[in-house]
């Protein structure tokens, strides 16, 4: 009798996420307001699950990132090819930011959402004094906040950039130690296998946790949010889309080419195939580090070597941005026709260098797009208010662009690991799961011989 194929992965958090929406229409528009659907079905037992899922996620993200990036340093063994990657991977993800406000901006000017769109934001309002205002980082700041004054106190704030400096730190002070090093070398691992076990627990409730977030934001946002401002909703998903397709698909095909295993194109569908359970999560709970353990997953079954996987992930989730760039881009031309407040040469070279710029650091979590929004509105002279118009729809547009950022942490890893021979393509073109199976069961035997040894 044959064995019953387990339903993987991307189908239960696809099908989570259709059923998320169609809760969320039947919330908002077949059950009446009220205590049972505010406070027993939204506010308790769908807030319970989505929160509580994303606190458990939250849970393992820093000592994910932490000792990940120690483990896959040390695994290199060579500072310099250390630093290359890594240079590598900053150099692309700091600079591909640039042109991708641009291009958002072009779509901008070419559809024009905010002409098309006057008069029909009423009811989108939020209270001014609810809108997060901040004010553009000065590059010295941003360079000097590299480096914690605590590193203890670095983890305990969760800052990404911090922790990914300490990470480096010791993972390069392991090598040049060396054997004497091999000791703390070994806690290191072990905690990784500690934390991945963990991790492969927190998955295995993930397509629940999608279900709750997908379904109390469109019952609570709804459809008339994404119709009031349609034009800009559609804008933004346009510039998305074109960025995934034409700039990704271009980069795959200069700077990765072919599969060496099968000598055929790469194409962005394919990278999409393998990465949609991370995609799917992004897009549903609009964060890209509470999306990492899954990122991380799909990036080892899509053949990244763990020492690629450990470096490529954890520094995506802070420094690229090009979804979020791309959503600040449209939003400040659409701002300016609303409002009508022409923009000049010199205005968008403001917001294309203070955007890019605001990604420095910025956390991977649900709204900071509009936190760094702020700052860009600030730079070139407009009503930080103004943010007020597309508050209520930021959900809408901030589930595909965390979706994007993650999407492009897989296509500069892949551009970056054939470069430097960190990609197994056997293993990209094997079945999916077949990488974390082997470490689950190598940890499982980790584990069978200390028992053993007890």
């Amino acid at each position: 009798m044959t064995e019953k194929k387990k339903m993987s992965l991307t189908a239960k958090m696809l099908i989570a996420l259709a059923l998320g929406v169609i809760t969320g229409y039947i919330l908002q528009h077949a059950v009446p307001a009220g205590f049972v659907r505010d406070e027993v079905i939204l506010n308790g037992i769908l807030r319970f699950v989505g929160q509580t899922f994303l606190s458990g996620i939250w849970f393992i993200v820093v000592p994910l990132v932490l000792v990940s990036l120690v483990v896959g340093i040390t695994s290199v063994t060579d500072p310099k090819k250390v630093g290359r990657i890594g240079g590598k991977l900053s150099l692309f993800y700091l600079f591909s930011t640039f042109p991708a406000i641009g291009i958002a901006m072009t779509f901008g000017f070419i559809i024009n959402p905010g002409a098309i769109a006057q008069g029909t934001a009423e009811g989108v309002f939020w209270d001014p004094d609810e809108i997060p205002i901040a004010t553009p980082p000065h590059i010295i700041d941003v360079l000097m906040g590299i480096v914690p004054r605590n590193m203890f106190n670095a983890l305990v704030q969760g800052q990404m950039l911090q922790v990914i400096f300490v990470a480096v730190v010791i993972g390069i002070a392991i090598i040049i130690v060396g054997q004497p090093a091999q000791p703390l070398q070994r806690v290191f691992v072990s905690a990784n296998d500690v934390i991945m076990k963990i991790t492969a627990g927190v998955m295995k409730v993930a397509p629940f946790g999608v279900f709750a977030l997908i379904a109390v934001t469109f019952a609570r946002l709804g459809y008339q949010a994404i119709l009031s401002l349609i034009f800009f909703v559609i804008t933004v998903w346009i510039a998305l889309a074109f960025h995934m397709i034409v700039i990704y698909g271009g980069a795959l095909k200069l700077l990765v080419g072919t599969d060496p295993s099968t000598g055929r194109s790469l194409r962005v569908r394919t990278i999409f195939r393998k990465a949609a359970p991370a995609l799917a999560f992004a897009f549903s709970s609009a964060s890209s580090a509470a999306t990492l353990p899954i990122t991380m997953k799909c990036g080892r079954n899509m053949g990244f070597k763990k020492e690629m996987a450990s470096m490529t992930f954890p520094m995506g989730v802070t420094l690229n941005m090009d979804g979020t760039a791309i959503f600040q881009g449209v939003a400040i031309v659409f701002l300016s026709g609303f409002l009508e407040m022409p923009l000049t040469a010199g205005m968008i070279l403001a917001v294309l260098i203070t955007a890019t710029l605001a990604t420095l650091g910025t956390a991977g979590v649900p709204g900071a797009g509009m936190i760094m929004l702020s700052m860009v509105l600030v730079q070139i002279g407009f009503p930080v208010e103004a943010i007020a118009i597309i508050w209520g729809i930021d959900r809408i547009v901030d589930m595909p662009r965390t979706a994007i950022n993650v999407f492009g942490d897989f296509i500069y890893g892949m551009i970056v690991g054939k470069q430097e021979g960190m990609i197994d393509w056997d293993q990209f073109n094997s079945p999916y799961d077949a990488v974390i199976i082997a470490e689950e069961t190598a940890v499982d035997a980790r584990e069978e011989e200390v028992e053993r040894t007890i």
